[in-house]
């Protein structure tokens, strides 16, 4: 609340002294970082082309809208703009780290690593850009990589939450748990609302079959992002592990309800596909799991969301072992990476 407070007195001020001048750029840049931080990116848009109308060489305007389109979503705009910035100017570190967060986005990381690898040529103190590389090296499975750039991120920054987090996460990927554990603890402490690291420190205690633990992340994650599809789905998991039946049919039914709605916004969305097909077979509606699997499969979803739907699947099956059902749709998966 202070923050949103010490926001809207920003813009209070800001709006006065464009009142007097409409065109004085450093004010028009700053409410624009201002709607930026507050979501609101349509307005943050509007004072970013005004000021390139003004300046069309004005390199960190530009980047700056680079990044608000990147935050939207948008980003072959987020890419002309990050690329006429780095034209401009090519040693401009935070733009070269901000193009590769894009390119990561867009599955496109041999071109994330190479801007990463440029950004931290010209300054390698930057904690969240070596973390951004530590993302992309995960991402492509290059785990001991990732792990050496969320080390030298961590050890420049200790209190970098989402570094810890992402080397958590890479633990967690490699079967680590008690490391991946501990990452996510000391991410917590620095900032317990961390939605994400809460709903993933849980997967790690379901595979621990601490399962009361995880179900007390999942029920704070749900807290703070009740419309995540995927935390009632690995609550739901939680619930029936403990017995409590009605209550994962619940969130089970919720997962789909989420998934279904954005699966029919975009048929092509692999992530979600993946998912709903793993929710389906989770509440025993293995055919239509099977009929979603096979489609994404015959539509080229990218390696990446197969394998880690194969990961999805092994998790299930680790607190599942005998689902039958999960076993031959793992296989499936599987086959076509040999393909």
């Amino acid at each position: 609340m202070l923050v949103t407070n010490n926001y809207k007195k920003a813009l209070k001020e800001f709006d006065r002294t464009l009142r007097i001048n409409p065109n004085h750029i450093s004010t028009l840049v700053r409410r624009g970082q201002i709607y930026q931080l507050m979501l609101r990116y349509e307005d943050a848009l509007k004072d970013f082309d005004r000021v390139i109308e003004l300046d069309p060489n004005f390199t960190e305007a530009l980047a700056i809208r680079g990044e608000t389109y990147r935050l939207m979503q948008k980003y072959e705009e987020a890419l002309q703009d990050f690329n006429r910035a780095i034209a401009l100017n090519p040693n401009f570190d935070w733009a070269l780290a901000s193009r590769g967060q894009t390119y990561q986005s867009m599955e496109r990381y041999e071109e994330a690593l190479k801007d990463f690898n440029r950004a931290i040529k010209i300054n390698s103190n930057l904690d969240w850009v070596l973390a951004g590389r530590g993302q992309t090296y995960q991402l492509m499975q290059c785990y001991k990589q990732a792990l050496k750039d969320f080390d030298r991120a961590i050890k420049l920054n200790p209190g970098n939450a989402w570094a810890l987090a992402g080397r958590g996460e890479t633990y967690r990927l490699m079967q680590r748990y008690k490391q991946a554990l501990k990452d996510f603890d000391c991410a917590l402490e620095f900032n317990p609302n961390y939605a994400w690291a809460l709903m993933t420190r849980g997967e790690v205690y379901l595979m621990l079959k601490r399962y009361n633990a995880a179900l007390a992340d999942f029920n704070r994650a749900i807290e703070l992002e009740p419309n995540n599809d995927w935390c009632l789905y690995v609550r739901a998991l939680a619930y029936q592990t403990l017995k409590q039946p009605e209550k994962a049919r619940s969130d089970f039914a919720g997962a789909v309800k989420l998934a279904k709605e954005r699966y029919k916004e975009d048929f092509q969305d692999w992530q979600n596909t993946f998912n709903l097909a793993l929710y389906y077979l989770a509440v025993d509606y293995a055919p239509t799991a099977e009929q979603l699997y096979r489609y994404a499969l015959s539509q080229s979803a990218s390696l990446q969301h197969i394998q880690e739907a194969i990961r999805d699947l092994d998790d299930f099956l680790t607190i599942f072992p005998n689902h039958i059902q999960g076993r031959s749709l793992r296989q499936l998966l599987q086959s076509a990476l040999t393909q």
